[in-house]
């Protein structure tokens, strides 16, 4: 942690200007090595807001803009943020146990590059949930418990920082993004899909089959047995005319399509407007 003191005073005498982001990130790297460091602003169902990236401009369009204009939705950091409003969490240690295999981490979340991601989660208004979050691509190790106890240590002094900052400058621009464009909550979106003919119970199993979810994980989560869970995903499929799980994320980004045409359009303006 060499460093650390001096670059976090640095981040604090930036606060309040365009060169706190940097300054915060550039804070962090004195912990440990990675390659991106993103900070999206979530609040509800509202598309997430980009706060602070460090990516090149052809990076970003995969991991920022086309993140932000729907694949949001299957995130576990995104689904995160509906349980927690502090502390550290890692992507290996929150995601569900398909994850990796899940048709959402072979067509987007594999095209991003990263291979292991963790933040710092902190609360900057009353619904409002900002993440910063750290990440390496293929090729570089995973972040070992002790790199992520080391983000935990310091997480209190950046959670305090990024609510000073955001809560009171960039949040409310944010907001007022946010507020044209949302998208409809996963399983809203599911129910168009199906035309409304999906119970409560069957869309809910085939948003966690989304969002890579076995069988087994969702019966544990929902307290019932894998073989109801596996009644109500064939009944569901059925009913979508599909038998894969790879149908079934076609139909989700078809219906994203469908219902992101114009919040695309703002967003990505927005997004630029911030580039």
């Amino acid at each position: 942690m060499s460093g650390w003191n001096e670059r976090i005073a640095d981040a604090i005498t930036a606060m309040g200007t365009e060169d706190f982001a940097r300054a915060l990130d550039r804070a962090t790297e004195t912990l440990f090595p990675y390659k991106i460091c993103m900070v999206f602003a979530y609040e509800g169902n509202a598309t997430p807001q980009s706060l602070y990236h460090n990516l090149p401009p052809d990076a970003a369009r995969i991991v920022i803009w086309d993140y932000c204009t729907g694949p949001y939705l299957l995130d576990p950091f995104y689904a995160e943020t509906e349980r927690r409003r502090s502390g550290m969490a890692g992507l290996r240690q929150m995601a569900p146990d398909k994850f990796f295999q899940s048709e959402y981490y072979a067509k987007h979340y594999s095209r991003t590059g990263i291979r292991d991601e963790i933040g710092i989660f902190a609360a900057i208004g009353p619904e409002r949930v900002a993440v910063i979050s750290f990440a390496r691509e293929r090729g570089q190790p995973v972040f070992s418990a002790r790199e992520r106890a080391r983000l935990a240590e310091v997480g209190p002094v950046i959670e305090a920082l990024m609510r000073a900052h955001w809560g009171v400058t960039a949040a409310r621009e944010a907001r007022d993004d946010a507020a044209e464009t949302a998208l409809p909550p996963l399983e809203v979106l599911l129910d168009r899909i199906a035309g409304g003919v999906l119970t409560p119970r069957e869309t809910e199993v085939i948003a966690m089959v989304l969002r890579g979810y076995s069988t087994t994980a969702i019966g544990a989560n929902l307290e019932i047995s894998d073989e109801t869970v596996k009644v109500h995903r064939k009944n569901a499929y059925r009913k979508l005319s599909i038998s894969s799980q790879a149908q079934l994320f076609s139909l989700f980004l078809k219906a994203l399509d469908e219902s992101s045409a114009p919040v695309r359009e703002r967003h990505v303006a927005s997004l630029r407007k911030r580039e």
